[in-house]
């Protein structure tokens, strides 16, 4: 859900940020509701345009960087950082691959959301590091946790 609110306000920063932007260099003009506010309208044109042209330029810049530019300190994991690991596991995993695929599916969904729930982004960074033995002794017991979840029996 704060995904969404990210995005929604990245969104609103960018359509500000046009609109700022085009009232800046005068492609869209502001109407005056009396034929005598006219002049006044002007003014303040002349005396905002210089803010109007930067402000606006800055907070559609930023709407847009705020879109496409990951979120380096977020410890949440995304959906599609989840279905990567999910792939990659399904991929990699010759037991896996050698039962049911909807078996695997849900032995894979069911790791995927442990492991997620039990470690931030930031420490499956961190665990990029390890040896393959230290990884092990993290993951194992989710995944054999996973496995009797679904009884599945395997060797150790």
């Amino acid at each position: 859900m704060p995904e969404i609110i990210d995005k929604g306000i990245a969104i609103s920063m960018l359509i500000s940020g046009i609109y700022m932007t085009l009232v800046g260099f005068s492609i869209i003009k502001l109407k005056a509701k009396k034929p005598e506010d006219v002049e006044k309208m002007k003014v303040w044109h002349q005396k905002f345009d210089k803010f109007f042209k930067i402000g606006g330029i800055t907070v559609l810049t930023i709407g847009i960087f705020l879109l496409i530019a990951p979120d380096s300190d977020n410890d949440n994991w995304t959906i599609s950082q989840k279905d990567k690991m999910k792939e990659q596991i399904l991929n990699s995993s010759s037991f896996l691959k050698s039962i049911n695929p909807d078996t695997a599916d849900l032995v894979v969904s069911c790791f995927v959301d442990k492991y997620t729930e039990k470690f931030t982004l930031k420490e499956s960074w961190e665990q990029d590091k390890m040896t393959q033995e230290q990884i092990m002794e993290l993951t194992m017991p989710i995944m054999k946790e996973c496995f009797d979840l679904y009884g599945i029996k395997t060797n150790k």
